[in-house]
């Protein structure tokens, strides 16, 4: 949904009545702006970070806390699964969209939050570096040991071909024998799916996709390819077998593949990936929690103050530990639920799945939210790390922590309709929407239509435009001529256009 002034608000009928108008219909899908994002459920270290930093940006919360969600997800991935009831484990990494306009300081959001798993990933760099300075060496003599057996080989008389022929195959297989290891990775950005398959390999199965744009959707639409190949996203989001075949050299497998996405991208971008048909027909939309947090341009505080020096350390520090400790396992740890955590998660599914009934709030996004019921859990896998960065995975899942997973599931539902409001809006009912607020917010009681092309001149540069604006308005009930040509604003719009500004973040 695109990021507005105004939104509009219920419309008391005794109210039009009394000043003789109908009671007007609302424009463009921008009716409420989706909840803040629960504070509450993220421990202090954290909790702390995402304020100061939306504080400091003037962002919306929301913003950084999908931002740190996908840093959970890129520590936690392929370490921890939860289990929600024997036969049925969740892994917990995540797909996270967070869509936001040109300019509301999504860059800065995302460095701030993301800064401490490149810090992670450039010490584990660091520590391996000399080992494979030292088997790149040792892989390197060994090769040219083989070459010069090989030469001889080749050279040898036929009463000593054999022996020397065992002697330089030997020697090949001490080459294949030495394997230099890969700087580790935590983090890419941009990737094809062939590229990205590899990096997978080459990390232990498992990456994370954490990009400040939102390229992503375009590599997936085919930029590259012009097919686009879903299956290291569709399997890196569920596990599975993934492997690539490939005309040059051996291809790669891995098994149960962990991948993170966390990219934020603009309304547009949502649009032609919500609207592309065989990605929807595949399921990828579905896989994605989508973030839309307010706009707070035209209320944001030009003086604001940074983020405390300790609560960044405190929370870079706590990061940076937590991905370079999960990432020295070798395979997951499985995560538990209390008892009292299994009561809160079943009675939690209840309710989405009577949600699911036909005529209930979710049986028209099915194919969404019929991912929910994982999701809950792999909020809960992330929301336990978090509480718990040192030994969660010594630790059993809450009652606390599973209710707070449930509140995010949610707040994602309410994200994830407003989501979809905007890839499937009327963009006309948009425009019209964006010059009632003008109206409203320039007092224009009445005015001609001359009087309005200059207000909204930039938006609306053809004066044909204009007419068909207003026409929507007026078929909506918002504004209507005067005898004398003009036009009338309805009386009460001041009433029910509100100010989405927030009180307090």
């Amino acid at each position: 949904m695109t990021a507005q002034v105004r939104h509009l608000a219920a419309v008391p009928a005794d109210q039009a009545a009394r000043a003789g108008w109908d009671v007007p219909v609302p424009v463009g899908t921008n009716t409420a702006s989706p909840p803040p994002f629960p504070l509450d459920v993220l421990p202090g270290w954290a909790r702390d970070m995402v304020e100061g930093v939306a504080t400091f940006t003037q962002t919306d919360t929301a913003m950084g806390a999908g931002v740190f969600l996908s840093v959970l997800s890129t520590c936690g991935a392929r370490r921890l699964v939860v289990e929600g009831k024997p036969g049925w484990r969740e892994p917990v990494n995540s797909y996270v969209a967070t869509v936001a306009a040109p300019g509301e300081r999504k860059s800065p959001v995302h460095g701030a939050l993301v800064r401490p798993l490149y810090q992670a990933q450039q010490q584990m760099a660091d520590q391996v570096r000399p080992l494979i300075e030292q088997e790149a060496a040792r892989r390197d003599i060994a090769q040219r040991a083989a070459e010069q057996a090989r030469a001889s080989a080749a050279k040898a008389d036929a009463d000593k071909r054999d022996a020397a022929t065992a002697e330089a195959l030997a020697a090949v297989m001490a080459v294949e024998e030495i394997t230099v290891p890969t700087l580790p990775r935590l983090i890419c950005d941009d990737h094809t799916p062939e590229a990205l398959v590899s990096m997978m390999a080459a990390n232990g199965g498992r990456m994370a996709v954490i990009s400040d744009e939102g390229g992503i959707f375009d590599t997936l639409a085919g930029r590259y390819s012009g097919t686009p190949n879903l299956d290291p996203y569709l399997k890196g989001y569920s596990g599975g077998h993934l492997s690539t075949d490939r005309q040059t050299r051996a291809g790669e497998t891995i098994e149960d593949p962990a991948l993170t996405v966390g990219v934020m991208t603009q309304p547009a971008a949502l649009r032609k990936f919500g609207s592309n048909a065989e990605l929807f027909g595949r399921g990828l939309p579905a896989r994605f929690w989508f973030i839309l947090p307010r706009s707070l341009a035209g209320y944001r505080d030009q003086d604001s103050p940074s983020v405390p020096v300790s609560v960044a350390a405190r929370y870079e520090s706590t990061v940076r530990i937590l991905a370079t400790t999960l990432a020295e396992w070798d395979g997951p740890r499985v995560l538990t639920l209390t008892d009292e955590a299994s009561r809160v998660r079943a009675a939690a599914a209840e309710t989405i799945e009577e949600q699911l009934r036909p005529g209930g709030a979710l049986h028209d996004v099915r194919e969404w939210a019929n991912k929910l019921f994982g999701a809950m859990l792999r909020l809960a896998g992330l929301l336990h790390l978090a509480h718990y960065p040192t030994d969660a995975w010594e630790r059993q899942i809450s009652g606390e922590t599973m209710s707070q997973a449930a509140q995010v599931t949610a707040w994602l539902i309410a994200h994830y309709t407003a989501a979809l409001a905007l890839v499937h809006g009327d963009p006309a009912g948009e425009t019209a929407h964006d010059v009632l607020a003008v109206l409203v917010t320039k007092d224009m009681r009445t005015f001609t239509r001359r009087e309005l092309h200059r207000r909204v001149q930039r938006k609306l540069p053809r004066a044909e435009q204009v007419m068909t604006v207003l026409a929507t308005l007026a078929q909506h009930g918002w504004v209507r001529t005067t005898a004398e040509g003009d036009y009338e604003l309805h009386p009460d719009a001041p009433d029910y256009v509100t100010s989405a500004a927030p009180n307090g973040r």
